[in-house]
């Protein structure tokens, strides 16, 4: 179904393909090092066969260097398909090897696809060590199928959350195999996984907990499992230097444009973490957002975790803690809802450990073996829904950051948008949520609505007063019920309008933030808006709306 998707959707196609928004700085390092060779991203401004511009965010750093936002991490596990990619656009006459022709699109796809395989095949090998080879099908099934983890795989496959979930499986199946066996191979792998695992995403690294939680089930069996590590200390020592030595590249690069050996990147763009103030309400069960609301699958492997407790699993412990840490630590950061995606894209890295407790649920003791059946049907369906919802997030029905409980219920079990639906939805206010405020405003208002409503009756008479129009919907419709069809004829119209001014609205917004993520872009506006003699938020928007108004409908996948 998966490579299916991939070949179907021909997301690589568009002018755009699926180099966008944050995987053109996770991919950056790959051109900007093995094509034109300049990590300063001198490059950018100086060639003009490619518009670079189209395809690199770069960030400023203190010293005045331009800077890619993100880590090397996932341009590591992009490498081998970039590679691929790279050699076959050099022998091929109808692409060019400048690192952003189809071939690398094509690439990056299909290397997110190569890791879920290689991810689900290592993650049955640990399931079929506690449960039975029924359940461990019927898990794998649903964690691949039954959470926004399938959509991260198919319509947006070069995110780093495939990549993420195949790190934290390997890296648990190289922890089972090292307690087993002490050995030096199995120490440099876990070290060499621990230290990408946190490369690619920092907050990762209390995966690590892993190592000391492993197999403990009470305060005596994590004494036991310490005096363990340290009488292997020597170990530990070449676990650490195995982790550091996949973050020299990332440490010599921050060196070289911040002069710091550790440089917050995102520190330049105004993000933090807030860890007085939490969303975790919010981060769980909001409308917005919610990850138990639009991954419902994954609230009965929570549940699973106490039925992991009782049958007193090696990874009970060091699952519970590391969900509890991943809620606090995700919920803390000030975008706590990691801009647009589909539901909390943020959990998907850890689903390969949330497999192991949703198995445990599954596979119950003979005498409650009743309630088995009806889990399964609970969460077949569930599946099928998770699948239902991400075609709505396809097609507009749910947004990917507007979301709210009228929204959500207004366009319950409907593939398209409703006309209410752009009504209700809610607009976070970004500056205040960098303070780690929150607050939300209606993209709409009452006069707004009362026009609607004006322009629906007004559609709705003069339809019925074109008697051609009018027999033409009864003729196609096979219906001759006349005040339902113009009816639906007019509120037909409305959505259109509706739809039409809010997916501008949202192009404007989107070319808005690649502004505000480009340094090179804010400072020359300011010399724009300081010339004009008006405020730099209204150069901005002046910005914003002249190149909608010039590109975004010519090259309109570029704002999608």
């Amino acid at each position: 179904t998966i490579p299916f998707i991939n070949f179907n959707h021909h997301k690589y196609s568009n002018d755009e393909g699926v180099i966008v928004w944050d995987i053109k700085s996770y991919y950056a390092y790959l051109p900007a090092t093995f094509i034109y060779h300049d990590l300063s991203l001198d490059f950018i401004y100086t060639n003009k066969d490619v518009d670079f511009g189209k395809w690199i965010w770069p960030i400023e750093t203190p010293t005045g260097k331009h800077a890619i936002l993100t880590s090397c991490g996932l341009s590591m596990l992009y490498s081998p398909f970039f590679f691929i990619a790279h050699q076959y656009a050099k022998l091929s006459p109808k692409y060019n090897a400048d690192g952003y022709s189809k071939p690398y699109h094509v690439a990056l796809t299909f290397s997110a696809y190569f890791y879920f395989i290689l991810a689900l095949f290592i993650l049955r090998k640990i399931l079929l060590r506690y449960f039975n080879d029924k359940t461990t099908a019927l898990t794998l099934f649903f964690i691949g199928a039954g959470t926004n983890l399938f959509y991260y795989v198919t319509y947006e496959a070069p995110m780093p959350h495939s990549y993420n979930f195949f790190l934290i499986i390997l890296f648990l199946w190289l922890l089972i195999k090292w307690h087993e066996k002490l050995n030096f191979k199995y120490t440099v792998f876990l070290g060499l996984t621990g230290g990408l695992i946190a490369l690619v995403r920092p907050t990762n690294i209390i995966v690590l907990l892993l190592i000391p939680l492993y197999g403990v089930n009470s305060f005596k069996s994590l004494k036991e499992n310490i005096n363990k590590l340290i009488k292997h200390r020597y170990l530990i020592l070449i676990m650490m230097i195995s982790f550091i030595i996949i973050w020299i590249p990332q440490f010599a690069y921050w060196y070289y444009v911040s002069g710091k050996i550790f440089y917050f990147s995102y520190g330049a763009k105004g993000a933090h973490f807030y860890f007085n103030n939490p969303q975790i309400t919010d981060f769980l069960f909001s409308y917005k957002k919610g990850w138990y609301v639009y991954t419902p699958v994954m609230l009965f492997a929570t549940f699973g975790l106490y039925r992991l407790f009782k049958l007193k699993n090696n990874l009970s412990s060091g699952i519970f803690i590391i969900l509890f840490l991943n809620i606090y630590i995700l919920s803390s950061w000030w975008s706590w809802w990691f801009g647009g995606s589909f539901g909390t894209r943020s959990m998907v890295d850890i689903y390969g450990l949330m497999a192991v407790p949703l198995a445990a649920l599954i596979e119950k003791k003979r005498k409650i073996r009743f309630k088995k059946p009806i889990i399964i049907i609970l969460l077949f369906i569930l599946t099928f829904y998770n699948q239902f919802q991400i075609q709505q997030y396809r097609k507009g029905a749910i947004h990917y950051w507007w979301m709210n409980k009228e929204a959500y219920w207004t366009n319950f079990m409907h593939l398209h948008p409703t006309c209410k639906y752009w009504k209700v939805i809610q607009r976070p206010n970004y500056d205040k949520a960098r303070k780690g405020i929150y607050e939300y405003t209606y993209t709409n208002d009452k006069q707004s609505i009362v026009s609607d409503s004006l322009l629906k009756q007004t559609i709705i008479n003069r339809t019925i007063e074109n008697e051609k129009l009018k027999d033409s919907l009864i003729f196609d419709s096979q219906t001759d019920n006349v005040d339902s069809l113009v009816n639906n004829y007019a509120q037909k119209i409305i959505d259109n309008h509706l739809a039409e001014k809010y997916y501008k609205a949202l192009k404007i917004e989107k070319i808005t933030i690649a502004i505000n993520a480009c340094a090179s872009w804010q400072k020359e506006l300011r010399k724009k808006a300081k010339k004009s003699g008006i405020s730099f938020q209204k150069a901005v928007s002046n910005e914003a709306k002249r190149i909608y108004e010039n590109y975004a409908q010519k090259y309109e996948d570029t704002f999608e």
